[in-house]
Formats: C-alpha cells, sequence, structure tokens
C-alpha cells in the first residue's frame, strides 16, 4: 500500500485534501503530471501532495479551484485555522530522509544529530518528560543515524547555545560528548552563539529543511509535540530568523577552538 493509500481522510483536514485530491484527479482520468501542468508545479509536488508529505499551497488550491470548480482553498483556510498537527514526528523523519539540507537551533541543547547516547539518556532520565526512556533513546539515536548517514549528500547546518557546551552531567559524560561534537564539526557546519547575546532563537527549537524538490519546510517544538510550518510566510520568517542568529554566532573555526579550550579544561 502506497504512502497516498494508506492516508486516513478522517485524521486531518490536511488528509482529507490529499485523499480527495487524488480521487478526484483519478475520477477525471488525469495523470499526477495533467494534474502539476494545470497548478504549475512538477510531477513529484502532485505526488507529495497526495502522499501528505506536503500541504496544498493556497495558489495552488486556488488554481485547482478554478480548473475543476472545487473547494479547496476554503478548506485550507480552516486547516490552517485549527493549526494541529497530527503525527508532526513521523513527518519530520518522512522530510529529513533524502533532504538537501536541515537546519536545526535547539535552546540551550546539544541537537540531535550531535547528541551521544550517553548524553541524551541522561538527560531524558532528569528531565522525566516521557515514561518509556529506553524507547524514546531508540527513536533519537535512529534519527541520529539517519541524518548522519545522508552527510554524503546533504548539508547539515546547526547553531548551538554556547551554554549547551557545560551541561550538567559528569565530566566523563561531558569529555564524551564534546569530543563528539568536535568530530562531527568535520563533516557539517556547526557555530556556537556565546553567552550573552540576544537572539530569535531564545523563542525555542526550530529546523528548517530543504526538500529533493527544492521547497522549504520547517518545525518548531514545543513542551508536547511539534508543528510542521509549510506557510511560505512564516517558514521564510523562521529562515530570517535563522540568518540573523548565524550573524552574532561565532565562525566554524573560533567554534572548534572553544570546542578544544572546554575539552582541556576537562583534562
Amino acid at each position: 500500500m502506497s504512502a497516498a493509500e494508506s492516508l486516513n481522510p478522517d485524521a486531518s483536514l490536511w488528509d482529507y485534501m490529499s485523499v480527495h485530491l487524488r480521487k478526484e484527479r483519478q475520477r477525471r482520468n488525469l495523470s499526477q503530471s495533467d494534474v502539476a501542468q494545470i497548478i504549475g508545479a512538477d510531477k513529484a509536488r502532485v505526488a507529495n501532495y497526495e502522499a501528505g508529505r506536503l500541504r496544498l499551497t493556497d495558489h495552488h488550491a486556488d488554481a485547482l479551484d478554478q480548473a475543476w470548480g472545487t473547494m479547496y482553498a476554503v478548506l485550507r483556510r480552516f486547516a490552517v485555522k485549527v493549526g494541529i498537527e497530527e503525527n508532526w514526528a513521523k513527518k519530520l523523519g518522512d522530510f529529513e530522509q533524502k533532504s538537501l539540507s536541515v537546519k536545526i537551533y535547539s535552546t540551550g541543547l546539544i541537537p540531535v544529530p550531535f547528541q551521544t547516547e550517553s548524553y541524551a539518556r541522561e538527560m531524558l532520565n532528569h528531565v522525566r518528560v516521557v515514561r518509556d526512556v529506553e524507547a524514546s533513546l531508540r527513536k533519537r539515536m535512529a534519527r541520529t543515524e539517519l541524518l548522519l548517514s545522508q552527510l554524503d549528500r546533504m548539508s547539515l547546518w546547526v547553531l548551538i547555545d554556547e551554554r549547551a557546551l557545560d551541561p550538567p552531567i559528569s565530566d566523563e559524560l561531558k569529555r564524551e560528548q564534546l569530543e563528539a561534537l568536535l568530530a562531527l564539526c568535520e563533516r557539517a557546519s556547526v557555530r556556537v552563539i556565546p553567552d550573552g547575546e540576544w537572539h530569535a532563537g531564545q523563542a525555542g527549537t526550530f529546523e528548517m529543511i530543504t526538500t529533493p524538490s527544492g521547497e522549504q519546510v520547517a518545525y518548531m517544538w514545543a513542551q508536547l509535540g511539534g508543528k510542521l510550518v509549510h506557510e511560505a510566510s512564516e517558514v521564510q520568517n523562521l529562515a530570517l530568523r535563522y540568518d540573523r542568529m548565524g550573524a552574532v554566532a561565532l565562525t566554524e573555526e573560533a567554534t572548534r577552538q572553544l570546542i578544544r579550550k572546554k575539552l582541556e579544561s576537562l583534562q
């Protein structure tokens, strides 16, 4: 069963629109390429719409309504207002897989995929926000493996708060984490935001993803889950925030020097 066929239209308005789009296309005996011509996009985007991996944009909803006399634009506006993202973790993994680039900022923490297993376990045990620490740890490490396995074809950019380099853990675990982070600096862009700098990331953790088709999506983390961001204006806002945060961050070389200095202090 394909991703599109497995969607449940009762799960959310977004899934309903994906299912309806596929059925409407089939009812009209059209191919995905035919629909792509109607909305001025490529076949891959139509396939992603039908599979629920991408949300229908307002421009494409209007184009379909004009061509077919449907009401996708109305449904879309209502779905945006509802604003509840179902199964966000699965969709995050779907987007991260085969992505062209990933940009991550994690408030006050070493972010995945740079966390060692020991660091992640220590953090999960102390913050007590999950019931099954080991199950959560396995998911975290699987996501780490997914991202790191793609570094030969994917660009990974990470901004880290300086205070994240001094976590409240033993010197042994801290040394292990900093050594792992330093090693990964050779494979990805890692930059530290110095303590004392005000920046937009203090509003919370977020991530920017560029898909193989060039589409940009974003995720924002919250206390009880996450939110997928498809709205172009919101994605652009987050991209601007990330750039502004990068403007106050140390260079990659200065970041490596800072990590080495902290490692030396643990000797």
